[in-house]
């Protein structure tokens, strides 16, 4: 792969300069690292996590902002980036940057994302609080690759948060290329000429243990009266912003008391990345004297250590790994006396300070910025590669069930647009609603079992305002005797006397999905049309093959309400053995289907199968439903890696060769649905995959290479054509896609018991 390939092609998503944080100093130095590493040719994309009361002025290459407290702008930022022309996300994570409880708002931008993210973890906890590990959990899951600064970190992931060994990568922290020079020279700039010169540096705050370092300090400046410790750093915003600068006058307050006025320089101001390099060539030993054992990796220790400086630290875990071997000297937490000790023990013995100098240095090569953008930019291409593999899902019955990456956010936005007081409109020219065709009751009763299962995942007003205008549709087209009339003009009026047996058949399998799962207060409502729209048990008996397959679904889910009602089994029973039969007639060693030509809705036909053989544990109807579902999922599945769906330009006649356009949005969601069922009987994990696979058809894993799903508005092309999707978005192609994605929705964000029973007897 050259190094071309990655041009235009990363979004770095972090806090960034000029905003004052070690982690957007580390993001910029990241991307700019990056760019030089591919030679220029990476035109850097920034999504910078923002607090607005900051009022930064970001450069040019910032070309978005998120609010860190608004959790809607997480989202906005994942679209935001999905139409960026992107390959890939890195992602800077640390708890305290990110908005909501234990900064999981972050979780929201990752599940819309739909290309790969590779998140840098700049603290991974031993032990983290209940929510910390769920959003530890939720980065791990929905990130192609995790990095790790330090190898303990990388140990912690695997060990403490079950993350998968090949999943980690272990990229030391990036550190500026500077010679190793001879401090003196570079004293003069500060009028620190022939002083040592001590430096500690980074946002300032109580855990910094600064304090201690005063305390040991008179010890110290009693052998070297010139010495200077410069304390070089802004207090934190955060500190600042709850206590003011009590911290950093508490300091100068005791600097004042122990007689140290000469002896100690505040600083307090945040630095750029060129002077900060300048006060580290002029300091002769850096101090890192932090209280917390658990911190795992710090920005100013592997700047400090790049620099080749002798550096005496607490014994925290970055500092224990980075500094073993005579790289530094390591003392007890709040201990001013070893402190003391510690600096003593360099500037007492000028031969040691030049060694220890010289082995920081040596050990720093592999952390300088080009070497460590190689490591990233090889682990964004690991990333990529993995993504283009269609995702399977295998980890569906993970002890916590979680989105899978590239599994967007379900959006009713286009069928708002589409609907009005009247009900869903059936077609549109692109995206615009086109009047001229009027709706349809097929349409509204699947539009009645979308939105019901939308209600039920995420509980919007929307969606109980939306189901109440397709009842009310169905309602109104439903005849005296019972029958649907299908076709409405603009004008309402309708345009004929009964609809087909598929609009029948669709408009109990709504109706019997309200009853089954929908809101309580329109369940009785639903109940009395459907009852109605069975009284003729003649109708049931003369449907053709898919109105008895969309009929039993109807009937299923209403005897999931009421189990009781054992006429209604009979019913199934009855549809069953007719099309059983009908597959037995039409089927042969070489072709296992129901017609002599696979055309549309196609699984919806086993899928019926599937839930009659669940309600009359007739072992005729699971070999049928298996039988021709695999049938179908091999003559689908002819290119290997995707689906390529029998098209309407001539189907797939026994015999012949299938056309390959106008693919249909149905049959990709009916497979999505079949699949599932047979999962829920048979327990075979490969429906889970094909259900996968099936639903990335509408993402571009499809022939053309091009998504025909919009996730701006969660809108659908109308097909696939051999020029690319069909431009137009109607309603059917919305409503499939989207119930497509409903269904998966719910397999990995709900404890199904049908899915964890499938986990035990897999």
């Amino acid at each position: 792969m050259s190094r071309g390939e990655l041009t235009e092609r990363i979004a770095f998503v972090s806090t960034f300069p000029p905003r004052p944080c070690g982690i957007a100093t580390f993001a910029g130095s990241l991307a700019a690292a990056c760019d030089r590493y591919l030679g220029g040719r990476l035109r850097t994309l920034v999504v910078a996590v923002d607090d607005p009361k900051g009022g930064y002025d970001y450069p040019q290459v910032v070309k978005h902002r998120i609010d860190e407290h608004a959790r809607v702008g997480y989202v906005k930022g994942a679209e935001f980036m999905n139409f960026s022309n992107i390959r890939v996300v890195s992602l800077q994570h640390e708890f305290g940057i990110f908005g909501g409880p234990d900064g999981s708002y972050v979780l929201d931008m990752l599940r819309e994302l739909h290309y790969p993210v590779v998140t840098t973890f700049h603290t991974v906890l031993r032990s983290p609080s209940e929510g910390q590990r769920r959003v530890m959990e939720g980065l791990i899951a929905l990130s192609e690759r995790l990095v790790a600064m330090s190898r303990r970190g990388a140990s912690f992931l695997h060990e403490v948060y079950d993350a998968p060994v090949e999943k980690i990568s272990f990229i030391p922290h990036g550190v500026e290329q500077m010679p190793l020079v001879e401090p003196e020279r570079y004293k003069a700039r500060f009028g620190m000429e022939g002083r040592p010169v001590v430096l500690t540096f980074g946002l300032v705050g109580p855990g910094k243990g600064i304090e201690y370092m005063l305390q040991g300090l008179p010890s110290v400046v009693e052998g070297y009266p010139d010495l200077c410790y410069i304390i070089l750093g802004a207090t934190h915003p955060r500190i600042r912003e709850q206590d003011g600068e009590s911290y950093r006058l508490s300091l100068q307050r005791m600097a004042r008391e122990l007689g140290l006025q000469k002896n100690v320089l505040f600083i307090g101001r945040f630095v750029e990345q060129a002077e900060l390099c300048e006060f580290l060539k002029a300091a002769d030993i850096y101090v890192s004297p932090y209280l917390n054992r658990e911190q795992i990796t710090s920005g100013t220790l592997a700047y400090a250590l790049g620099a080749g400086k002798p550096i005496v630290s607490t014994r925290y875990w970055y500092a224990e790994e980075l500094l073993s071997d005579g790289r530094g000297i390591l003392v007890d937490f709040r201990d001013p006396e070893g402190l003391a000790r510690g600096l003593l023990d360099l500037l007492d013995d000028p031969r040691k300070l030049r060694e220890t100098r010289v082995r920081a240095y040596e050990f720093s090569r592999d952390m300088v910025w080009p070497e460590v953008a190689g490591r990233y930019v090889e682990t964004f291409r690991e990333a990529m590669r993995a993504a283009r593999v269609p995702a399977v899902m295998r980890d569906v019955t993970m002890r916590r069930l979680l989105p899978i990456t590239g599994l967007p956010r379900p959006k009713l936005d286009h069928l708002v647009h589409l609907t009005d007081d009247t009900g869903l409109l059936q077609h549109a020219r692109y995206s615009v609603p086109d009047r001229a065709h009027g709706y349809t009751t097929d349409d509204n009763a699947r539009a009645l079992v979308v939105v019901t299962k939308y209600h039920n995942l995420f509980h919007e007003e929307e969606a109980e305002r939306l189901l109440n205008i397709y009842l009310s549709f169905v309602h109104h087209a439903q005849r005296q005797d019972g029958l649907f009339r299908n076709l409405v003009s603009y004008d309402r009026r309708f345009t004929e006397e009964v609809g087909s047996d598929d609009c029948y058949g669709r408009a109990l399998w709504g109706l019997g999905y309200v009853i089954c799962r929908g809101p309580g207060r329109y369940r009785q409502f639903a109940t009395e049309l459907f009852e109605t729209s069975i009284r003729r048990h003649d109708v049931l008996q003369l449907l053709s093959i898919r109105g008895r397959a969309n009929a039993i679904l109807g009937l299923y889910y209403y005897l999931a309400a009421f189990p009781e009602a054992r006429d209604i089994e009979e019913r199934i029973d009855a549809l069953a053995g007719k099309n059983a039969a009908v597959f037995r007639d039409q089927s042969s060693p070489h072709w296992q289907w129901f017609e002599r030509v696979i055309s549309y809705d196609n699984a919806l036909l086993p899928q019926a199968l599937f839930h009659a053989c669940e309600v009359t544990g007739k072992q005729e109807y699971l070999d049928v439903a298996v039988s021709a579902l695999d049938f179908l999922i091999v003559k689908s599945r002819r290119h290997g890696e995707h689906f390529s769906f029998a098209g309407n330009e001539g189907w797939h006649e026994n015999g012949n060769e299938p056309a390959q356009f106008d693919q249909q949005p149905i049959d990709a969601c009916a497979l999505v649905e079949a699949c599932k069922a047979a999962f829920r009987l048979t327990g075979r994990r490969d429906y889970l995959g094909h259900m996968r696979v099936a639903f990335d058809w509408y993402l571009g894993v499809n022939d053309v290479g091009t998504p025909l799903y919009d996730f701006r508005t969660g809108a659908c092309a109308d097909g696939l054509t051999k020029r690319g999707p069909n431009k137009n978005q109607g309603a059917e192609s919305a409503l499939c896609c989207l119930l497509a994605l409903l269904t998966l929705t719910e397999v990995y964000s709900e404890q199904d018991s049908a899915i964890m029973q499938g986990d035990k007897s897999g």
